[in-house]
């Protein structure tokens, strides 16, 4: 299970490495065509995020973590799809940057659960370690 999230965790940052790339360029106002392929890799790095929670849960990570990591992941996915519809013109900024930092986010709880995850992992070894006198 340890390999498993350790190939999620990576996916997930290369996956969120493209997608930083193509929103800057889309921010920038090149290559818009390319917004599709950008929605379907936001998706594909959330329900990344969510079997990598599934696997987490478990390997014995808190239930409330990975709960509210689950529940991020919806609100991205949700914020993504109705972006466009919030604060028209100049105040639609506002609604870029919100979006980029609530993708940061998912990329946040992914490590986190994933360092969760080597950590029990860790702490699960049957090595006993002699204290000194």
């Amino acid at each position: 299970m340890r390999a498993a999230a350790m190939i999620l965790q990576n996916l997930i940052r290369v996956l969120a490495l493209v997608l930083f790339a193509l929103g800057f360029l889309f921010w920038s106002g090149r290559s818009v065509e390319l917004i599709p392929v950008h929605k379907i890799l936001g998706q594909v790095l959330v329900v990344l995020l969510w079997i990598l929670s599934w696997l987490s849960l478990r390997s014995g990570v808190r239930p409330q973590l990975v709960i509210t990591a689950m529940i991020y992941g919806l609100v991205l996915v949700l914020f993504a799809t109705f972006m466009g519809q919030l604060l028209q013109g100049r105040a639609h900024e506002a609604i870029r940057v919100l979006h980029f930092l609530i993708g940061l986010g998912a990329v946040a709880f992914a490590e986190i659960i994933g360092a969760r995850m080597k950590r029990g992992a860790l702490g699960n070894t049957n090595v006993k370690v002699k204290a000194k006198a």
